[in-house]
């Protein structure tokens, strides 16, 4: 069985499919144009001649995602985007020249120019905060759907320093340069290779790097008949025995070789990168060698 929908003349509206039993209800404008969400709605505009007048006034933006707002006409002054939540006091709104690539949010304009507005309040109004002379016109469309164009907040040049992959740059990136390619790449291997020496404890006290620094690898050989103890620490200077935290320490008992575990990135020294050694293991330890060479280190650092 199919249903019929009939106007008051007996022609037929619509007719319900007899298999589907399918029906669309849908808005049509007086035009007989569908409307669909999507479709912006026209907001009205007046023509303003005089200072404090609206192009809009106070207006309910609630149902709309953002406005688009078109300045037309011939004329001198300024014009300024309002909102509020409770139409009583209205503040300048944060808006968006579609027309400048550099610095595109403004407070108001002084010229012709296409205007996205944001809706974060209840209440929109437009309005002439400074006149000279002329007509101010405009064209505005409220929309329901936020629109995906991918908008640029700010396009310029950066002036500063940049760290890659934890490998200290010291060159700034110049605002002349018209492209910038960030990733890892190669940096300069600096090795030091150190040979323990004997007499106080601060003998075998050296600073490896005295600038921020990377260490790759530490390998480790002990040639005495006891353990020594390697301390690896964060400064630019020559770090004192028993003196501060270090922030590695690499251990070996009597005879042996070891290439210490460090991550894939390597083991990143802010300040720099000082060692010292001692035979005790703690901290504070101040114990001397008197035996040379009864160690050595080779250490690799970016």
């Amino acid at each position: 069985m199919a249903v019929e929908i009939k106007s008051g003349a007996g022609t037929d509206l619509q007719t319900v499919d007899a298999v589907s039993k399918a029906g669309r209800v849908t808005l049509y404008n007086s035009a007989g144009q569908e409307v669909l969400p999507s479709v912006p709605v026209v907001l009205a505009v007046a023509n303003v001649t005089a200072l404090n007048n609206d192009l809009i006034a106070s207006l309910d933006v609630s149902a709309y995602k953002f406005v688009s707002f078109q300045l037309l006409g011939t004329w001198a002054g300024t014009v300024q985007f309002q909102g509020s939540n409770d139409n009583g006091t209205f503040v300048p709104l944060t808006v968006q020249d579609m027309g400048v690539i550099l610095s595109p949010y403004v407070l108001s304009a002084s010229g012709n120019a296409i205007i996205t507005i944001p809706i974060s309040m209840k209440y929109l109004r437009v309005r002439a905060t400074a006149y000279t002379s002329g007509s101010i016109g405009g064209v505005a469309f409220g929309y329901k759907e936020l629109n995906t164009n991918g908008q640029i907040s700010a396009v310029g040049s950066v002036t500063g320093t940049v760290s890659v992959d934890n490998f200290p740059a010291a060159s700034p990136i110049s605002s002349a340069t018209s492209s910038i390619a960030i990733g890892p790449g190669p940096a300069s291997l600096i090795p030091l290779f150190i040979l323990g020496a004997s007499g106080s404890v601060n003998a075998n006290s050296v600073s490896i790097r005295s600038v921020p620094a990377i260490l790759r690898t530490v390998v480790f050989t002990n040639y005495a008949a006891t353990a020594r103890h390697f301390k690896l620490y964060n400064t630019a200077s020559v770090p004192v025995a028993g003196a501060g935290t270090p922030v590695i320490v690499c251990s070996l008992p009597s005879g042996g070789t070891l290439v210490y575990p460090l991550p894939l990135e390597g083991l990143a020294f802010s300040n720099g990168i000082g060692a010292t050694m001692t035979l005790g293991a703690a901290n504070n330890d101040v114990t001397s060698t008197a035996t040379a060479p009864d160690f050595s280190v080779s250490l690799i650092s970016t």
